[in-house]
């Protein structure tokens, strides 16, 4: 019997001597990464996921000036796609100027044309507006799925692990990150934007409507939601990380005590393998969170740059309109900017619980390995 059980732990340490040589690479290759490499394929097909895995595992990461560099590029792209954007709104803005300084007092057909062109005005201000909303309900859209594409592999990694209690956070935590995409900002939040433009353009067609109040409600509900649920979530998964840490670095270190009880000699050298192939897990699970980190990038950063372009064009259309005398031209662009920054805050808040998500999954573990 004492025979046998020797063989049995010397086994193990080759086992675990093999491992010790390129685990990391070995976990990868045995984690099922297709649907995260599906979900690149949608939002970036131009984005090397694999290479991004091979620099992670090596430790290297992208350069910081090309990074730099493209997101430079990806800003001046956004600022010349609004600016090509609001070419639209240069004719009527500068025709309503015009009109405003020959006929100033908007009386009989003048103030039936000045209306017209007002209203043509805040319709390009509309479409505009509308255009971006688009964009960042895909984002929200995105982000869900890009949270239901990484539980699997990162909880697979850390089952493998014996990170058992992060592996059971990660589920339930991707599957709420998906719930307040789709559920509270999706849901909720795009069509409070919708409300809010409307009362813009609908509290500026005439001087005798103030929906100034509401529109001010409006947009604190949404910016003050969105907030809301970035802090309970960032609060959640701090609660349970910590819980969970400590129940992985109890189990984890318990098997480690038990096979160094099992022989002086033996039992060291399975405990030297073993940590290895946990360091191993942890740079394979840190290398695909790092990817993630790359593909949410690529999913959220264009529409967030296009719309605060955008906003910065609005709040300089309504300076311009502001100096002309058109006060109800400005305070419709101004608040137009302003449901463009209700935009990036849901756009912002999906992916900072994306970010959360990722960086809860990449600090599990960390622990063990002192």
């Amino acid at each position: 019997m004492r025979r046998f059980v020797a063989a049995l732990l010397l086994l193990l340490l080759l086992t675990g001597c093999a491992l010790a040589e390129e685990p990391a690479r070995r976990a990868l290759e045995s984690t099922d990464l297709d649907d995260l490499e599906e979900f690149a394929g949608k939002v970036a097909p131009e984005l090397d996921l694999q290479g991004i895995l091979e620099e992670a595992l090596r430790g290297e990461l992208p350069n910081t000036e090309a990074l730099i560099e493209a997101l430079q590029d990806r800003l001046c792209a956004a600022a010349k796609d609004a600016v090509q954007s609001c070419g639209a709104l240069i004719a009527p803005a500068l025709l309503l100027a015009v009109m405003g300084c020959a006929l100033p007092d908007h009386s009989g057909a003048s103030a039936g044309a000045h209306f017209l062109i007002l209203c043509t005005l805040l319709l390009g201000v509309v479409r505009l507006t509308f255009s971006e909303m688009e964009g960042v309900e895909t984002c929200l859209v995105r982000v869900a799925d890009f949270a239901d594409a990484a539980a699997p592999p990162l909880a697979a990694l850390m089952t493998a692990a014996g990170m058992t209690g992060s592996a059971a956070l990660i589920s339930p935590l991707a599957a709420l990150i998906g719930g307040a995409a789709e559920n509270l900002l999706l849901h909720y939040g795009l069509p409070l934007c919708r409300f809010a433009l409307a009362m813009a353009v609908a509290g500026n067609l005439s001087d005798a409507i103030d929906l100034g109040r509401a529109y001010r409600l409006t947009r604190k509900t949404a910016n003050w939601g969105a907030g809301l649920a970035v802090t309970l979530f960032t609060a959640l998964t701090a609660i349970q990380g910590s819980v969970s840490a400590g129940m992985d670095g109890v189990a984890v270190r318990t098997a480690k005590y038990a096979v160094d009880s099992i022989s002086p000699v033996i039992g060291s050298g399975i405990s030297d393998a073993w940590d290895s192939y946990i360091g191993g897990i942890v740079i394979a699970k840190n290398a695909v969170g790092i990817s993630g980190v790359a593909l949410l990038l690529a999913a959220g950063l264009r529409p967030m740059l296009r719309t605060a372009a955008l906003m910065v064009a609005m709040n300089l259309l309504a300076a311009l309109m502001d100096v002309l005398g058109e006060r109800r031209a400005a305070r419709a662009a101004e608040q137009a900017a302003g449901v463009c920054q209700m935009l990036l805050t849901l756009c912002a808040a999906a992916l900072t619980m994306g970010m959360i998500l990722l960086a809860a999954a990449m600090a599990a573990g960390q622990n063990l390995l002192s």
